[in-house]
């Protein structure tokens, strides 16, 4: 995907390296809210994860699962880190 400029400030802002985006784009829960999806980690992909990359390497970057992602026509629009469970509509 292509990660627009707010994007790119956000994740220097936030901390949030690009393998992040990356595991979201391939492992991430989408949740479509008002024309844009969200993606985000949910157990389910945690788990896939982790098939994948193994339970070490997970563990070691556990802080960084609690990211989320907002993609809008195409890009992505901004990312940021969840404080409050995802609510589904």
């Amino acid at each position: 995907m292509v990660l627009s400029e707010h994007a790119r400030i956000r994740m220097q802002q936030r901390g949030i390296p690009r393998w992040v985006v990356d595991w979201l784009a391939a492992y991430g829960a989408i949740d479509y809210q008002r024309g844009s999806e969200l993606y985000y980690f949910n157990q389910r992909s945690r788990r896939a994860l982790e098939r994948d990359v193994g339970r070490r390497q997970l563990l070691r970057y556990a802080k960084a699962l609690d990211a989320y992602m907002i993609c809008a026509e195409g890009q992505i629009a901004t990312v940021g880190h969840r404080y409050q469970r995802v609510v589904r509509h």
